[in-house]
């Protein structure tokens, strides 16, 4: 009977545990107004920042951050630049960096509501083509 009850108290005492450890994971989550799809309704150029997804990475093989997949016009679907883990400022903007083929391209965001004002810089790795800054609007979906 009494180890009965040691093993009962052992497999509530892990339960728990388990119950303070996942609420703790949800709580050093990251926490971030400009997680979700953000889509550019108006781009219509070659390689204009077409949409954005940002989502929180919580799991327990890494530490808590946001994931960057960057899309742009291109033919016939969109093309993307991969995914890339972001830089935060603060609660409404972050910056995350890409190697393409042809450029690294740095893109800061800024979000106020529904609206994300995104600034891509183009770092050409080929010198005789100048860098160049393009500035988009994307609406959250």
């Amino acid at each position: 009977m009494a180890s009965l009850l040691k093993a009962t108290l052992l497999l509530f005492g892990l339960m728990g545990l388990m119950t303070t450890s996942v609420a703790a994971q949800s709580e050093s989550c990251v926490q971030s107004r400009t997680i979700g799809n953000w889509e550019n309704p108006f781009a219509g150029n070659r390689s204009d920042l077409t949409k954005l997804e940002v989502r929180a990475i919580c799991n327990d093989q890494t530490v808590p951050h946001i994931q960057i997949k960057a899309y742009t016009a291109c033919a016939p679907r969109d093309c993307t630049w991969g995914r890339s883990i972001a830089h935060r400022f603060d609660d409404t903007s972050f910056q995350v960096s890409y190697r393409t083929f042809f450029a690294k391209r740095t893109v800061t965001v800024s979000i106020n509501g529904k609206r994300m004002d995104a600034q891509v810089f183009d770092d050409y790795h080929d010198r005789r083509k100048p860098d160049e800054m393009r500035k988009f609007v994307l609406w959250k979906k």
